[in-house]
């Protein structure tokens, strides 16, 4: 009992920290409310709204359109789970080679105003898609950019790509990978599944494959600069590259959309994300929807269910999703 205590006063704190910090930010909270398992929060900062749940079990998920708002939520989110590390003295990390460690001094850390241009020296940049799909791996890319790939970059028109069509994004893949040296990190629904019943947050699983996909740039380049949109739970990485001595400096970009090299890094998991659930397709005999409130979703899942029950379903999808719930309840009844 007492531990259930403690976890639900982290709940109510972390849901004042958020409401404190809107405050702080001229936020306006549109609305609270209590939902399956949790708590909601709308907060509105005058050009889009952005949902932000909370769980008992420290999860916190932020949900709804890209842009601004989102972004600093993320921070937001990033520092809490970093300082949340920082005072226990312990991290918990995802995989059995990973096992949880002492923190160490954490590495560098900057985040970069909007406008300005952080891989204007030689730097390894991240990119992540999947995250805020249902179905399908998290895929997570790293790419080493230098001032002529950036050139390059330009020539290209690369932008963020969440505006191109499928086979314009496998296509600009392409040309991204032909410039400059990459690697890609997929973990597949199953092994997600696995690993985020070990760390109850996906933060922690997105940083795990930020660590595999760094320390596999790190054996092809020098450069001790790392940037991304985000980054994870920050923790998590210093923690891991820390116990193997490697010292790099995280910089986040404030705006993706005047960062080329960030936008590049996208667009190359994106396309992994796009060529993984193809390969998906053809094994179950359909596509996939992409996204995570699409009641074809829900359909989708049930029809997986119906056939091999909830461990096929776990084949293909992030179980921690509020949609698995809604997967099993058909009509009054909870599906087996």
């Amino acid at each position: 009992m007492a531990k259930k205590k403690k976890d639900y006063e982290a709940h109510e704190a972390a849901i004042q920290s958020l409401l404190e910090h809107a405050s702080r930010k001229g936020w306006q909270i549109v609305e609270e409310k209590e939902i399956d398992f949790g708590y909601r929060v709308v907060v509105h900062d005058g050009f889009t709204r952005n949902n932000v749940d909370f769980y008992p079990s420290g999860k916190i998920l932020v949900q709804g359109k890209q842009g601004a708002l989102w972004d600093e939520l993320g921070r937001w989110k990033e520092e809490r789970n970093t300082a949340a590390a920082q005072k226990t003295g312990k991290v918990s990390l995802p995989f059995e080679d990973m096992p949880p460690v002492e923190q160490p001094v954490p590495v560098e850390q900057a985040i970069t105003a909007p406008g300005s241009k952080p891989t204007a020296r030689e730097s390894i940049v991240l990119g992540v898609a999947g995250k805020e799909d249902y179905f399908g791996p998290l895929v997570i890319s790293a790419i080493h950019v230098d001032a002529w790939a950036e050139a390059q970059f330009s020539m290209l028109g690369i932008h963020d790509g969440t505006l191109l069509s499928d086979e314009l994004l496998l296509a600009k893949a392409e040309e991204i990978r032909a410039i400059c040296p990459y690697t890609l990190v997929a973990i597949g629904p199953r092994r997600y599944n696995e690993a985020f019943a070990k760390v109850q947050r996906q933060d922690g699983v997105w940083a795990w494959g930020n660590v595999r996909a760094i320390e596999a740039m790190l054996e092809k380049t020098t450069c001790n600069m790392v940037v991304a949109r985000q980054f994870g739970d920050k923790a998590i990485i210093e923690t891991a590259l820390g116990k193997k001595e490697r010292r790099i400096a995280l910089v986040q970009s404030a705006d993706p959309q005047v960062d080329s090299a960030v936008a590049a890094a996208s667009i190359v998991a994106e396309a992994e994300y796009v060529r993984y659930m193809d390969q998906v397709a053809q094994r179950v005999g359909q596509q996939l929807p992409r996204g995570a409130v699409v009641q074809a979703i829900i359909e989708v899942g049930r029809e997986i269910v119906a056939k091999g029950g909830k461990e096929a379903l776990g084949e293909v999808a992030k179980l921690h999703f509020g949609l698995t719930r809604k997967i099993f309840q058909y009509e009054g009844k909870y599906l087996k």
